[in-house]
């Protein structure tokens, strides 16, 4: 079975006010001729289909007339089958009920984890409409012969997953969820074909660059050993960075996301073509690169030679940007007070008549003051920090260092902080 793994679309996203719909339809274009020519027998998408779980009527089509268009591209090899698993940016409950009409189009998609009064193993008619969403047989078309199973887990907070034994804490609710899946694949697959399971989860000691630490879950981390075995290959989204998972043999990894969604993601982006021959066998993974239409561009004065390192002399360098080149531009400079009243309207007139996008300048914070000194900073500089980093400067006896004195009584305090910003970013996407 040959599949086709991306993840985090994020569909519908705006960046510093400006429209992603042209680089979302770029990388669908892309898209479009890699399952020409590779001919997945399966596209598996692990989450963040949209950015916000409301989204515009213009992000809706964007991704139904892709969908048509992906599914319309594979029937010239004979079709291919298509599933689709709820992110934590997603409406879980809007993208169930789209489902129910993609399934006459040979595509799956997974929202919600059901729930009911009593979730106990004795309640097998419950578990059979578990067993039935969540457990895919994969077939080219919705008449042909199974090529292998995919066990799908759309985001979900560890305590909402159904409660199989009251005595389990959160974290042990799901892994036995999903252990409880495994085991009705392994009885139900005589043939020892291959097995997916997909996650939209964080996994523990994952590389989380590009992201910010709060907003990627917090105190909701998996390790990998939640996964149980049973499986050929895990097809992880929510994590930006393409990845290897550590300790899973090379048979897990993130897709990533299919170009940069802010100024830290400065790496290069792909979709996974992922060959396995039957169950049991170890996964061929090849990396297929995705070009972005806008690249991320910082430019800093801390770049420029002693003696030209302050904002103005980063305007000639505006004036003489090529025309044509597509760019979101993020300035950095050194001076730590007030700029210029009309400096940012001088970078936007530098800029003018160009295609690259200005979006932010980004001020260096002053060193933390004595204890009792007050600290000034400017709109820019407050603008740029982080919930977290806010936090920091104003609290800072509630966010130690490991090693610091009190450190072990302090760590809980911090944490749910994380967490509080966390619920309330996810509630405002």
């Amino acid at each position: 079975m040959k599949i086709l793994h991306t993840s985090d679309w994020h569909i519908g996203q705006t960046f510093y006010d400006y429209d992603r719909t042209e680089e979302h339809k770029h990388f669908f274009v892309q898209l479009k001729k890699i399952v020409r020519d590779e001919k997945p027998d399966l596209l598996l998408v692990s989450g963040d289909l949209y950015h916000t779980s409301a989204p515009s009527i213009a992000a809706q089509e964007l991704y139904n007339e892709s969908l048509l268009q992906l599914r319309d591209e594979s029937l010239a090899f004979g079709g291919m089958h298509i599933i689709l698993i709820a992110g934590n940016h997603d409406s879980s409950s809007k993208l169930d009920v789209d489902g129910l009409l993609w399934k006459y189009f040979n595509a799956n998609v997974v929202g919600t984890i059901p729930r009911d009064n009593d979730e106990s193993l004795e309640n097998r008619a419950f578990y059979d409409s578990v067993f039935a969403k969540h457990i895919i047989p994969v077939r080219k078309s919705r008449e042909n012969e199974v090529l292998g199973y995919v066990v799908a887990i759309p985001h979900c907070y560890p305590q909402n997953f159904p409660n199989i034994n009251p005595k389990d804490g959160k974290q042990d609710r799901m892994k036995k969820f999903i252990a409880l899946l495994l085991e009705k694949v392994a009885e139900i697959n005589t043939e020892g074909l291959p097995v997916i399971l997909t996650a939209h989860t964080l996994v523990t000691g994952s590389n989380i660059k590009g992201h910010d630490a709060i907003i990627v879950g917090g105190l909701d981390n998996s390790d990998i050993g939640t996964f149980s075995s049973g499986w050929d290959y895990l097809a992880l989204g929510h994590i930006h960075f393409p990845q290897e998972i550590k300790g899973s043999n090379g048979k897990a990894r993130y897709s990533g996301s299919p170009f940069p969604m802010n100024f830290e993601e400065d790496y290069d982006h792909f979709v996974n073509i992922v060959e396995i021959e039957k169950r049991g066998e170890m996964p061929q993974v090849r990396q297929i690169p995705i070009e972005p239409l806008y690249k991320m561009e910082t430019i800093s004065a801390k770049d420029f030679p002693e003696g030209r390192r302050s904002c103005m002399d980063l305007l000639p360098l505006l004036h003489n940007y090529p025309p044509h080149k597509k760019a979101y531009i993020r300035l950095e400079v050194r001076e730590t007070g007030e700029l210029p009243s009309d400096y940012i309207q001088r970078v936007k007139t530098a800029l003018t008549g160009k295609k690259a996008r200005y979006c932010l300048v980004k001020q260096e914070i002053p060193d933390k003051p004595a204890e009792g000194e007050g600290l000034s900073l400017t709109a820019a500089q407050v603008g740029a920090l982080s919930p977290r980093e806010m936090a920091e400067i104003i609290a800072p006896e509630f966010f130690l260092k490991d090693g610091d004195e009190k450190y072990d009584d302090k760590q809980g305090l911090a944490e749910l902080f994380d967490q509080a910003v966390s619920n309330v970013t996810e509630q405002l996407s």
